[in-house]
């Protein structure tokens, strides 16, 4: 098997999931190597991983100057880490893979119905587990609170919670394109899969959201839920054009009723814990690329209990 030098892109200070991808590569290969990137050479990672490079912004980036960047860095696949560059890479796909560069990314109609709230909400309202209904207009007579979001984006960076119709309608007018839901009182948690070419989910990891700072679990525990689990899957494979590593935000109301908040289709802040738990999601890519990845041979078994914990910029695991 040929070495790989995966281009972590967007590297900030993801070192806990650099650190876990980097570990996943080289027990495909030892002779690989993974390459943190970003604009900003003075990122928090920078110092912190084995390989970084300075990247140019995506929204500068011509293709001419992305295949040049490719070459001279002898890149073999690009493992996207960020929302706001996922269809860039995705976009870029056939321009990579005709010089040897894989793109580990979905399908670009995929990441687009993720990111605009009103189109996930149609393509996944019917699935095995519906979507909280979303609307560009308020309807008042349909619940008493409201949630009001960014249509796209991640709602974490703008949003107004539990608020009544006419709070909601006056704080949309300082949101670029507000949409509009339900609000539903409950718990939230998060599941990861990894989704083969054939669009099938291997492993759905659950893991509940026990502390969220700016969007992000900062403390987050893996337990089991076959059924849940089940229902995953039938999210995940509801619309072809995933692939790769995806995660899912649910909320558990009062009644035990799930609601589908959102699918990131990447990596995610507490993504490490899932490949320590053993949904070894980058591993699973390169053999599937060699045609020796068997779901018989790779099950995974994931452990109860297990946590993540962030806590003053370190990454800790338990128990």
């Amino acid at each position: 098997m040929r070495a790989s030098r995966v281009l972590f892109s967007s590297l900030s200070g993801k070192t806990a999931l650099f650190e876990e991808v980097a570990r996943d590569v080289k027990s495909h290969n030892p002779d690989s190597v993974v390459i943190g990137a970003d604009c900003n050479p003075d990122c928090l990672g920078a110092t912190q991983v084995e390989h970084f490079i300075t990247m140019p912004r995506l929204d500068k980036l011509l293709d001419k100057d992305l295949v040049q960047f490719c070459i001279e860095n002898e890149i073999t696949h690009v493992l996207p880490t960020r929302d706001g560059e996922l269809n860039f890479w995705a976009t870029r796909r056939n321009l990579l893979t005709n010089i040897g560069v894989t793109p580990w990314v979905s399908g670009e109609s995929f990441i687009k119905s993720c990111e605009d709230k009103i189109d996930f909400f149609q393509k996944w309202k019917d699935s095995a587990i519906p979507t909280i209904p979303t609307f560009n207009k308020i309807k008042s007579s349909m619940a008493n609170n409201w949630v009001v979001k960014e249509r796209k984006g991640s709602a974490s960076q703008k949003i107004g919670l539990n608020l009544s119709a006419e709070r909601a309608v006056k704080i949309s007018k300082d949101f670029t394109d507000p949409i509009f839901q339900p609000f539903i009182s409950g718990k939230e948690f998060s599941a990861e899969t990894w989704v083969s070419h054939a669009n099938q989910c291997h492993g759905v990891l659950l893991r509940w959201r026990d502390k969220v700072v700016n969007g992000e679990s900062h403390h987050s525990t893996v337990f089991r839920n076959s059924a849940w689990e089940a229902k995953l899957r039938k999210v995940f494979e509801h619309q072809g054009g995933a692939r790769g590593h995806c995660l899912a935000q649910v909320l558990v109301d009062s009644n035990g009723g799930l609601h589908l908040i959102e699918i990131n289709p990447r990596l995610g802040g507490a993504s490490p814990l899932a490949f320590r738990a053993g949904l070894h999601s980058v591993e699973w890519h390169l053999l599937e690329e060699v045609n020796q990845f068997n779901p018989a041979n790779q099950p995974p078994v994931f452990t109860s209990g297990l946590y993540l914990k962030k806590e003053g910029g370190k990454v800790s695991f338990g128990p």
